[in-house]
């Protein structure tokens, strides 16, 4: 399994072994005049870049993303799991597997799920209380989807799993062949109208029963191209976007491309090359590439409307869209808030100086962030 695993560290190690660094210098920030407030509401932390104190450093491993179920918002160590109101950040408690966690948190409906290096999947109630535990084939890194009494999880071996929501009993599994070398996947399936959309290897986009896992369709996002098996990597590797009949996906060193939801017909298709992700409003698409821009293509036909290249080389997360903005993390945990209309930045905050892996998380009113070193920070525009 490990042959079969590549990361992006292992691309910038073949290119330091082949002697030269083709990762981009980071752009100095330009000063910016705050023309939208975008305050901190509250912070906290959790977490240690330790695994389980033996002292194994796994700072940028492993991608935590954050989750909210009622009132509060959870966020995952490799040591546990801790929540948090979401009105003002009061800690209201931790949740303790018996091994390492390696990805993000799923929680809906007072179910709280994380999975483990190992194949453990634990599900624990909103009070900390664990509900069930369960096992699946391999290492899970990207966080778990909970939606309709099923606990979607991923793992590195290319399968996909419909757990219980009530005892963690596999409903069913999705399985599909991967090519020789492939990126490490943190993506998490999304979920919509009864339907789970996974980013697969190979540039593929898959739609399946969230009742039962049969396929509903596949379609192609990106063709493999290329004389190695380095440069043939396409894989979707952010977790697909859904709305109002549309999903779009994004492929390293391939393309963005929406699809409808009915039937995987393809609606249009834009080179870009992403490992970040994607967001949609009613009228745009924007995707942070690989480089450290953003970028922004119009929803209905995918023509390019705005690339903002201020923050070339700062390894920029995926986009949310909040509060009639576009917000992105990067690498010095710098938030920037981007106009739709031109991309231009219009309000920036820094959290705690360290790297924002994933994409902000927006709930209602309030922004959601997570950092590499354990911060969890609330940002708000006033």
């Amino acid at each position: 399994m490990m042959k079969k695993l590549a990361t992006l560290a292992l691309v910038s190690l073949l290119a330091a072994c082949a002697g030269t660094d083709n990762s981009p210098q980071p752009t100095p920030l330009k000063d910016v005049r705050n023309s939208v407030n975008l305050q901190s509401a509250w912070h906290a932390s959790f977490g240690s870049s330790s695994l389980f104190g033996f002292g194994q450093d796994v700072t940028g491993l492993f991608r935590f993303a954050p989750d909210v179920t009622g009132d509060a918002v959870y966020m995952a160590g490799v040591n546990g799991v801790a929540g948090f109101a979401l009105a003002d950040g009061h800690k209201l408690g931790e949740m303790r597997g018996d091994k390492p966690l390696a990805g993000g948190i799923g929680a809906a409906s007072g179910l709280v799920v994380a999975g483990t290096l190992k194949g453990d999947v634990y599900g624990w109630d909103a009070d900390g209380k664990q509900r069930w535990k369960a096992r699946v084939s391999s290492e899970m890194v990207s966080p778990p989807v909970v939606a309709e009494g099923v606990a979607v999880v991923r793992t590195v071996d290319g399968r996909v799993w419909g757990l219980d929501a009530k005892d963690g009993k596999v409903r069913w599994q999705f399985q599909r062949n991967q090519p020789s070398l492939i990126l490490r996947n943190y993506a998490p399936v999304t979920v919509a109208d009864g339907a789970v959309y996974i980013g697969l290897a190979s540039g593929r986009l898959a739609s399946l029963s969230l009742a039962d896992g049969r396929v509903l369709w596949e379609s192609l996002v990106a063709q493999p191209k290329g004389a190695t098996e380095l440069e043939r990597i396409s894989d979707v590797t952010s977790a697909p976007v859904v709305s109002r009949g549309t999903v779009c996906a994004v492929a390293f060193q391939g393309k963005v491309a929406c699809f409808a939801v009915s039937n995987g017909s393809l609606l249009w298709a834009r080179d870009v090359s992403s490992y970040a992700g994607l967001a949609m409003d009613a009228d745009k698409v924007y995707v942070s590439d690989e480089t450290g821009n953003v970028q922004a293509f119009d929803r209905s036909g995918g023509r390019s409307l705005w690339k903002q290249a201020d923050l070339y080389g700062r390894r920029v997360s995926g986009p949310a869209v909040y509060a009639g903005y576009v917000a992105v993390g990067d690498f010095e945990g710098y938030v920037h808030l981007l106009s739709p209309s031109d991309g231009s930045i219009v309000a920036r905050l820094q959290t705690d100086k360290s790297r924002v892996l994933v994409a902000p998380r927006v709930v209602n009113s309030t922004l959601v962030v997570q950092t590499e070193s354990g911060g969890l920070h609330a940002l708000a525009v006033k």
